[in-house]
């Protein structure tokens, strides 16, 4: 009876939950161990990325301190060559000779050859060329290893490179340090030079119908011209009788003063003179001419002089252009005809007045030239000329003169500007071991000369 009273769905179900309560223990207890494993492998991570970290810092500063002292000891031999340069550049001068009068077909090979053998090792050697032609100008420097091979080179001063007599000379070293200490100390900028203006008188009778270009063809040789005033009559539109001419500089108007000032033209003698403040702009120059010479009692016997039959105009023809540049340089205009009287020595004009021609002095040294060694000597010397001349304007025609005892080589132009530019461009510069002088000359002395 007991036994049928017993309910088994029950009995079952309790030990159901019994189990599942006993299984859920056992995975408490395992998820409690993996937890507690997690927990230990994540320190041990913590532990290991630490210890990377504080390797890769020290490796960095390590790094870091490295590259220092490579920046320091790269600045520390930047240091060691700019001053191991500067004193090299402070001997520099001390052992550097220069050489003039150089044979302008001896090249660097020749110069190093004989320096080397006769004074000592040579360093460097620089032959001074034209930038355009390239051709040698006859000097070059010669730097040494050693100073004392300077007092040996300068001892072989006279000796032949390539059968020419050389100069052997110290570098002026000493001047030149002196120059750059000056200009380190001194900042001095040359002041702009001032315009002058020029009062021209004796515009009368002949030239009563002289224009502004004109005036500017005959004073423009001298410098660049600002303006021309040009006072005329308003009922006959004649001149005046007197212009202002403004140069922009004043050394060039007064070069043009002391040119022009008496100067004959057209039967009239222009009086040029500064012009001072106290002339009038009106038309009528004022009280103070001493300036311009005798003042306006000149100009009117000037105009009394002339006559009616006097010629008008100026400058219409390559005659008068001719005996204007003839009158500028001191020498007497061709008579009519086209005959040229003779001219003494040279030619050259007074104060060297501006012309299609001019001569250059020192182009060759008459005493080293000899044909049978080198037969196309003066044909180079015409080559190089030319070159050099082509580039200031246009050429006509090169003549050297083998007769001449001053290395003489006659340059014409196509025009004055040319020959100017030319002139200013050659003066005083230095060709094979030679200083050139550069001078103007008339045409008349060319066509006598210039065969």
């Amino acid at each position: 009876m007991a036994d049928d009273d017993l309910d088994f769905d029950a009995v079952e179900q309790l030990l159901d939950n019994a189990e599942r309560a006993a299984t859920g223990l056992l995975d408490d207890r395992d998820d409690d161990r993996r937890g507690r494993g997690g927990d230990r492998e994540w320190s041990r991570s913590r532990s290991r990325d630490r210890r990377r970290e504080r390797s890769r810092s020290h490796s960095r500063e390590a790094r870091r301190l490295e590259k220092e002292r490579e920046r320091e000891e790269q600045r520390k031999k930047e240091e060691e060559d700019e001053r191991r340069r500067q004193v090299e550049e402070a001997t520099r001068g001390d052992r550097t000779v220069m050489i003039v009068c150089l044979h302008h077909k001896a090249d660097e090979r020749d110069v190093y050859e004989f320096f080397s053998s006769n004074a000592g090792k040579v360093r460097d050697v620089q032959i001074i060329r034209d930038a355009r032609t390239g051709r040698s100008k006859g000097v070059a420097y010669i730097e040494f290893y050693l100073q004392e091979a300077t007092l040996k080179a300068l001892a072989l001063s006279g000796q032949p490179i390539k059968g020419q007599a050389v100069r052997v000379q110290p570098s002026g070293a000493e001047k030149n340090r002196a120059a750059q200490a000056m200009k380190k100390d001194i900042s001095y900028t040359a002041p702009r030079e001032a315009p002058l203006r020029l009062y021209v008188g004796g515009l009368v009778d002949s030239l009563a119908n002289i224009s502004e270009e004109e005036l500017k063809k005959l004073f423009s040789p001298f410098g660049e011209i600002e303006f021309i005033d040009l006072h005329r009559d308003p009922y006959t539109n004649k001149c005046k009788g007197f212009a202002f001419v403004q140069f922009k500089n004043a050394s060039e108007a007064r070069e043009a003063m002391t040119a022009m000032n008496g100067f004959q033209l057209a039967g009239k003698e222009l009086k040029v003179g500064i012009a001072t403040s106290d002339m009038q702009v009106d038309g009528t120059p004022g009280g103070n001419n001493a300036a311009i010479g005798n003042g306006l009692d000149s100009l009117q016997d000037d105009a009394s002089s002339a006559g009616p039959n006097a010629q008008l105009g100026m400058l219409r023809d390559p005659n008068d252009r001719l005996a204007l540049m003839a009158k500028l340089q001191g020498s007497q205009p061709p008579p009519p005809g086209g005959a040229r009287p003779p001219l003494p020595g040279m030619g050259m004009g007074i104060g060297g007045a501006p012309s299609p021609v001019i001569v250059l002095h020192g182009m060759f040294n008459p005493s080293q030239v000899n044909l049978q060694h080198d037969p196309e000597f003066f044909n180079d010397i015409e080559a190089d000329v030319l070159q050099e001349c082509e580039n200031h304007g246009t050429v006509v025609k090169v003549w050297p003169d083998q007769n001449s005892t001053r290395g003489d080589v006659w340059v014409k132009f196509g025009d004055i500007a040319g020959a100017s530019k030319c002139r200013g461009a050659l003066d005083r510069r230095w060709f094979a071991g030679q200083q050139i002088v550069a001078e103007f000359t008339t045409e008349v002395a060319w066509n006598a000369t210039v065969r």
